[in-house]
């Protein structure tokens, strides 16, 4: 498989699928989010939300299967369109722990800040639901030890190929 790694440039896609509102982004904005939220936002992380607040990812992948980042929430007040401030109300309806930040979610899968070992430095989880169970059960699974070692796992790969990807962890759907 070629894959085109992510190396510093075009992070964000410029022509995305999905149409979204844009809102502003600045020092202040950011720094109200984290007194909000009771965290430190990666440096690296908050350079790309500088530049764009949030949208869909040019490398999406982070696994050799199905498994992707394929955008990230942006940060905003406004109570009625989903951000990274939704954060801690999407987590409590999925009885999810509180101290996770939501960077991507279809409420079956999460790409999460895990901040659970304090409000900096956070690892990158994968949370997916357990098909295989009665009760929703969640499983997760660390896919990076920090928002920068993501980043250096990113990667694109063609249209043609994506396609043809296969789910890393199987699941049955009830």
């Amino acid at each position: 498989m070629n894959k085109d790694f992510y190396k510093g440039e075009n992070f964000w896609n410029k022509d995305p699928k999905n149409k979204r509102h844009e809102y502003p982004i600045n020092d202040e904005i950011i720094k109200k989010a984290e007194n909000i939220l009771d965290v430190h936002f990666p440096s690296s992380f908050i350079e790309l939300m500088k530049k764009q607040n949030g949208g869909e990812l040019n490398y999406p992948y982070f696994t050799e299967y199905k498994e992707s980042l394929p955008s990230i929430e942006p940060i905003h007040f406004r109570k009625d369109d989903l951000g990274i401030l939704s954060s801690k109300e999407l987590l409590a309806e999925s009885d999810l722990p509180k101290e996770l930040i939501v960077l991507w979610t279809n409420c079956h899968e999460w790409i999460v800040l895990d901040y659970r070992k304090g409000n900096e430095n956070p690892s990158v989880v994968y949370i997916v639901e357990n098909y295989f169970t009665e009760e929703i059960e969640w499983e997760f699974h660390k896919i990076a030890d920090t928002f920068d070692d993501l980043l250096n796992q990113l990667f694109r790969i063609s249209p043609k190929k994506a396609k043809n990807r296969k789910g890393f962890f199987k699941r049955k759907r009830r």
